[in-house]
C-alpha cells in the first residue's frame, strides 16, 4: 500500500471543491448496480464529488463506468477511528449503501445517521439521491455557534476579530472609494485587460477566496469575500473580510481562534445588501444561496462609489473553463447556487448602476454578451 492509500485509510482524503456523495460497497466489481444512477447525477450536478469507498480487496482503482466521470475517487474503506475526519473532509450530502457486510456499511451509517445525513440502501432507495443532494438545510451545518457561546471563546474570537457593522462604517473603513475593481475567479479575471491594469488605477480591489494568492495578479485587495476561514489563515495584510452570514462568520471566528492580531469582519446579511438577491425567491427561483462573487457586487453597489470595473464574472462558461490554471474542476456552478439566479441579479445589478449614474466597465465576453441581451 503507498502513502496515499495508508492516508486514506486514515481518513486523509483529498480535499475537493464541492459536497460529496459516498458510495461503499464491498468490492469494486458490487458498483455495477449504481453505475448508472451515478452517471446521471454526475452529469446534472457536476460539482458533486462521488467517493466510492471499497470495504475488501486490493484493486482500488476506479471501476470502468466511472472513468468518464472526472469527480469521482475510489479509495479504501477507512478505519473506524478515523470515521469522523473522513466525514469532515468529504462534506457528504448522502451516503448510498451497497454493501453487504455490516462491518463495513454499519459503523460509516451510525456516525453519519448522528450527523442528518441522509443514508440510500441499494439501488432504490437511492432513486431519492437528487432530493438528498440538494437540501440546503445543510449546507453550511455547523455547531460553531454554540461553541462561541462559551464565555472565554467568545472573548477570544472578539480579540481576533474587529466587527463592522454598517455601510457607512465600512466605506469609512476603506477610506470611501470611488474606483472599485471587483474580481470574481473566472478566467476572465487574468485577461488581457486586467494584466493591462495596476492597482494605482483603483482605490478599492475586491477579490473573492483565496486561489488568487498563488497568481500574480492584484494579490493585495483591500476585501476579501470569504466562503470559510482559509483566506483569512491565508491572507496576512490589512484585508477586510466579509463573511456571507452569520453562521459562516461563526465558522471563521471559531477556526481562526489561534491566530495573532485582530482582523476586521463584515457580515454581508446583517449590512442588508442582499434584499434583491431575496427577492428573486418569490419568482420560482427557489432557496439557492449567492455566490461570494454575487455578494461582493452587492457590497460594492452599496458603497456607491464613482465607478466599478467588474471582471472574472463568466458564470461558469468560460471556453477556458471554471478557473484560471485549473483544468479539473468542473465548469458548473456548485449544487446550492442557481445559474439562472446568479445571472438574472447580476445583470439587475448592472442596471441599477447603471439608473444610479455609477460608471460600470464590463471586462469578459460571457458578461458582455449577457448585458447586451438583456438590454435589447
Amino acid at each position: 500500500m503507498n502513502f496515499r492509500r495508508l492516508a486514506e485509510r486514515f481518513g486523509f482524503v483529498p480535499r475537493r471543491k464541492g459536497r460529496a456523495v459516498i458510495v461503499c460497497v464491498d468490492a469494486p466489481d458490487d458498483f455495477h448496480r449504481l453505475a448508472s444512477l451515478v452517471a446521471e447525477v454526475s452529469e446534472k450536478h457536476p460539482r458533486i464529488n462521488f467517493i466510492l469507498v471499497i470495504g475488501k480487496g486490493s484493486q482500488f482503482d476506479a471501476p470502468e463506468p466511472l472513468r468518464g466521470i472526472g469527480q469521482v475517487l475510489a479509495m479504501p474503506f477507512p478505519i473506524h477511528p478515523c470515521l469522523s475526519l473522513f466525514l469532515l473532509r468529504t462534506r457528504p450530502q448522502a451516503l448510498v449503501f451497497e454493501a453487504q457486510s455490516e462491518a463495513v456499511r454499519w459503523p460509516l451509517a451510525r456516525l453519519a445517521k448522528r450527523r442528518g445525513v441522509p443514508l440510500h440502501s441499494g439501488l432504490l432507495q437511492a432513486m431519492g439521491l437528487e432530493a438528498s443532494i440538494l437540501d440546503e438545510t445543510r449546507k453550511y451545518a455547523s455547531g460553531a455557534g454554540n461553541f462561541l457561546r462559551a464565555p472565554l471563546i467568545r472573548v477570544l474570537a472578539e480579540q481576533k476579530f474587529r466587527e463592522i457593522q454598517s455601510i457607512a462604517a465600512l466605506s469609512e473603513e476603506l477610506g470611501h472609494p470611488q474606483r472599485i475593481l471587483c474580481l470574481g475567479n473566472g478566467p476572465s479575471s487574468e485577461s488581457n485587460q486586467i494584466r493591462a491594469r495596476r492597482e494605482g488605477d483603483f482605490d478599492a480591489v475586491f477579490r473573492v477566496n483565496h486561489r488568487w494568492l498563488e497568481r500574480d495578479l492584484f494579490t493585495r485587495p483591500q476585501m476579501v469575500f470569504a466562503a470559510g476561514s482559509k483566506p483569512v489563515r491565508r491572507i496576512t495584510s490589512g484585508t477586510v473580510f466579509c463573511a456571507q452570514n452569520r453562521q459562516r462568520a461563526d465558522r471563521i471566528r471559531l477556526a481562526c481562534l489561534h491566530l495573532s492580531g485582530t482582523r476586521p469582519l463584515v457580515v454581508a446579511e446583517d449590512l442588508g445588501v442582499l434584499h434583491a438577491w431575496e427577492a428573486l425567491e418569490e419568482v420560482g427561483f427557489g432557496p439557492f444561496a449567492p455566490t461570494n462573487g454575487v455578494v461582493m457586487l452587492s457590497v460594492a453597489e452599496a458603497l456607491a462609489p464613482r465607478q466599478i470595473t467588474i471582471a472574472g464574472i463568466d458564470f461558469f462558461s468560460h471556453p477556458q473553463g471554471a478557473y484560471p490554471g485549473d483544468a479539473r474542476t468542473a465548469n458548473a456552478y456548485g449544487i446550492f447556487h442557481s445559474a439562472a439566479k446568479e445571472r438574472e441579479f447580476t445583470l439587475a445589478l448592472i442596471a441599477r448602476l447603471d439608473e444610479r449614474g455609477i460608471e460600470f466597465e464590463l471586462i469578459g465576453d460571457a458578461l458582455n454578451t449577457a448585458w447586451r441581451a438583456w438590454g435589447a
